[in-house]
Formats: structure tokens, sequence, C-alpha cells
């Protein structure tokens, strides 16, 4: 598994100061009904962070189960809990993350070892647990908010836990072939050096259709990005495009295969 070298204290204190903001957002949405991701309207939203909090506190502390079989399963899984709601209330939702979180808050950090994730067979530290609450939050914050034209401020610091101490450790126990769109990345063998600006480094290894994450080593690199956090967070979710960061100066990428970096965003799959 992935060393993400991700504080959990530090980070939790990341999440406590992203809760109150998140659940105002929530209380100040004018239009639940406003589209928002995917199939999901802005209300829907809250509520999958309602049960995404009720089930990730309690996951992280060892004391439910949820056992998917594939992660191709959890889309239809989240959308099934959210159609079996009434989401017209957004105040309720926020009442809900409030509760889950002051549940969560409430109880000590005091292992720091694995426990079972999402997917049968799959386990991830304590710090992983903590970032992909800030995960859901800071990205499922910045869709409610572009649903109801309000701003959502991600900081890069947070953007940065999300990535190094969830994202990729999530990815390193995962197959290797689910973050990658097989038609696009068949037969590509190359080695991306991914520099999160004041934040991190680290190697992402396509090989035939599979992805690898990797502590930077003196291996070859074909392709060097350099990013913000928060651009790079966003773009990994797909929420923002890729050409308007590099316009931006907000991602550069440079070396010796430029055709690996112009590949590189429609051969991975948005996690």
């Amino acid at each position: 598994m992935y060393e993400s070298g991700v504080d959990a204290v530090r980070a939790r204190q990341a999440l406590a100061t992203v809760v109150p903001r998140l659940t105002a957002l929530i209380r100040s949405v004018r239009n639940p009904a406003a589209h928002a991701v995917g199939e999901w309207n802005a209300g829907q939203v809250a509520v999958h962070l309602a049960q995404a909090w009720e089930v990730l506190g309690p996951l992280s502390r060892g004391e439910t189960q949820v056992g998917l079989e594939r992660p191709e399963d959890l889309a239809a899984f989240t959308i099934s809990l959210v159609r079996g709601e009434d989401c017209s209330d957004v105040h309720a939702a926020a009442d809900r993350i409030d509760a889950a979180a002051a549940a969560y808050f409430a109880k000590p950090l005091d292992d720091l070892g694995l426990r079972s994730w999402l997917f049968a067979g799959t386990e991830l530290p304590a710090s992983a647990f903590v970032c992909h609450l800030l995960n859901e939050s800071l990205v499922h914050g910045f869709d409610i908010a572009r649903a109801d034209r309000q701003r959502w401020r991600i900081e890069p610091a947070h953007a940065g836990m999300a990535i190094l101490g969830f994202l990729l450790p999530a990815l390193s126990v995962l197959d290797p072939h689910f973050p990658v769109v097989q038609e696009e990345a068949a037969g590509v063998r190359a080695c991306v050096d991914v520099r999160l600006r004041r934040t991190g480094r680290f190697f992402l290894v396509l090989d035939d259709g599979t992805l690898h994450v990797e502590p930077p080593t003196d291996r070859p690199v074909d392709w060097h990005l350099s990013a913000d956090p928060t651009a790079l967070f966003l773009q990994l979710w797909s929420r923002t495009g890729v050409v308007a960061s590099l316009l931006s100066g907000r991602v550069v990428g440079w070396g010796r295969r430029p055709q690996v970096g112009l590949r590189l965003p429609r051969m991975l799959r948005s996690p």
C-alpha cells in the first residue's frame, strides 16, 4: 500500500475547519433542485454527503462494514441510497452532517492502524479515512456551491491532503486496471512525475492498461507535472478542464514524451 506520509491528526484538524463551512453552505442553498453533478441536484448531493459522513465515521472505527465487491459498484450503490430519501430539505441534511461529525470528533484518534474500507478485502489506515471524509466534503462542497452560484474555497493544503492521504492510498489497494480507460491506455508504458506545489511528490506508472502509484525514485521519467494542489484535485475529479489550468499556469508539464502528457487525461478514469 502507498505510504502517504499525511499525518492523521493534522488532517483531522483540517477537516474540523471544513465541516462548519460545509454545513453553513448547505443551509444557505436557495434552490435544492438546481443541477449539481451527474444526475444529482444540490439537495441530492447534500444528502449524499450526509450519508457519506454517517457511513465513513463508523467505518473508520471498525463499527460497521460495507463490503462492496468491486469499485465499479460504488456509483450504483450511492445513487440507490440517495434515491431512497427526500432530498428537498437541505437543513436536515446539514443537521445530519453536523451530528455525524460531532460523533466522529468526539472519539479520540488513538488507533492509527489498518481497518476495512468500502470494498471487500481492502484496508486503509486511519489517516486515509480522515482524508476520505475531507475529500468528500471538499469536492461535494464545490458541487453544491457551483449549483447555487456561490463561492467555495478549497485550500491547497487541504486538497493536497485529500490527494496524498486518500486518493493515492485508495488507488494502491484497488485493482490497478480500474483507474485506467483501457481503450486509451492499452500498450502505453510510461512514468509520470507529479509534483504538488509545496505539498508532495509521487509517480504515476502506466503499464499496458494498469496504473500504479509509487514514491519518487531514480527510474526514468517520461513526463513531469507541476501542479497547484487545488487545481489538480478538481481536475482529478473532472470538475474543471485541463486547458484552463494549463493556460493559467496552475498546472505545467514538460518532459521527453509530450504525447504522454497529452494523452494522460484521456487515459485516467475519474476516481
